[in-house]
């Protein structure tokens, strides 16, 4: 258990004051760590703040439920994908893929994903914050791709991001789950996903740039 020293340090916070955020950070990793060895139904609060050198009064303060807490370890890290400039779709459209698949293959993840899904059902108000807080943003990034790609002439219109990100989120999770392909081969397959299915290549007789079909061997 963490000493008085210790966690006088890590819990210096007034009401109102935002939660410190290398303590949330701690709680997410031990969280992570705890998933990996005992699985969604084993593990305890008890277990993280443990993993984490926290008192447990931190957790409960911080999450409403254990689901919740699930919740952020495994989506937090949405909330920082990016969408760079790298000049055409195909590699724009690849870094955020890789992104979607280095998250989805986080051994955590595969683990606790199963469960949180489930939770999901139970708590349609928990599964409405997640679309809000951890969808929104990887929407956004695939849309900023989009626009680009209208710009460039690279496609006659931007498909639905929202669609786009719902669509190879659930491949990529049941893929994943199923250990049917390895990460490069995941991040191809969902790649041919997009550009070959969900973009419509520019209309004939407008300047574009050539963007050869995907070809997943």
């Amino acid at each position: 258990m963490a000493s008085e020293t210790q966690t006088d340090l890590k819990e210096q916070r007034g009401p109102g004051r935002p939660p410190n955020t290398a303590n949330r950070r701690a709680i997410l990793e031990a969280t992570r760590a705890v998933l990996i060895s005992t699985g969604y139904e084993r593990m305890t609060l008890e277990a993280v703040a443990t993993e984490a050198g926290l008192y447990r009064r931190y957790i409960n303060r911080t999450w409403s439920s254990k689901a919740e807490l699930v919740r952020d370890a495994l989506f937090d890290d949405v909330i920082t994908f990016e969408a760079p400039d790298l000049g055409d779709l195909r590699s724009d459209l690849r870094a955020v893929v890789t992104q979607h698949v280095d998250l989805t293959l986080r051994p955590d993840f595969l683990r606790g994903l199963p469960a949180i899904t489930a939770e999901f059902r139970l708590q349609p108000s928990l599964f409405q914050d997640t679309l809000r807080r951890h969808v929104e943003p990887p929407v956004a990034a695939m849309a900023e791709v989009f626009e680009r790609a209208v710009i460039r002439g690279e496609i006659s219109s931007a498909p639905s991001a929202r669609v786009v990100v719902s669509t190879i989120s659930g491949a990529i999770q049941q893929i994943s789950l199923l250990g049917l392909l390895g990460r490069d081969e995941l991040i191809n397959h969902a790649l041919a996903m997009v550009l070959d299915g969900l973009v419509e290549p520019p209309q004939s007789g407008t300047a574009s740039r050539a963007m050869p079909r995907t070809v997943v061997s």
